[in-house]
């Protein structure tokens, strides 16, 4: 029982090999989410292009020039993971019998145990909902099927 689901970011890059352009995409380890459902996605892609927006809005002459300006899907995963721990959706929930009532509290200092990482989008289980890739060039978000969500 769940409602599984996870997420990437993706991006194309062009690298030199012997002075020979190659196209090479980029893509970050995959985050997954047992109880995420399609808000989850749906909660990373607004971030994604809220954080876009900050960073063109306050661009200067260093854009581009360290990894989060560039928007490398590895440094976004590590911003998104470190952005979520302020929602309290995905804070870590304890849940206590007392009394044969069951109680409950957030947990302000940890994440949802609910919430890990895998290699990629097949390291993990998504079976409820699939994977969701944030395209970084596109500024889209495509499901496992080919999509275009958002």
């Amino acid at each position: 029982m769940g409602d599984r689901v996870s997420i990437s970011f993706r991006q194309k890059n062009d690298w030199y090999n012997n002075g020979k352009k190659e196209e090479h995409t980029d893509e970050s380890p995959a985050l997954f989410h047992h109880w995420g459902g399609t808000d989850f996605p749906k909660f990373a892609f607004d971030w994604f292009k809220a954080l876009r927006k900050h960073l063109k809005k306050n661009q200067d002459d260093s854009i581009g020039t360290d990894p989060l300006t560039r928007m490398e899907p590895r440094n976004l995963m590590v911003q998104f993971i470190s952005a979520i721990k302020d929602e309290e959706a995905f804070r870590l929930r304890n849940y206590k019998h007392k009394n044969k009532e069951l109680t409950w509290s957030v947990d302000d200092n940890l994440l949802s145990y609910s919430i890990y990482l895998g290699k990629d989008g097949n390291d993990g289980d998504n079976s409820d909902n699939g994977h969701y890739t944030i395209d970084v060039d596109a500024g889209k978000m495509f499901d496992d099927k080919g999509q275009s969500i958002g």
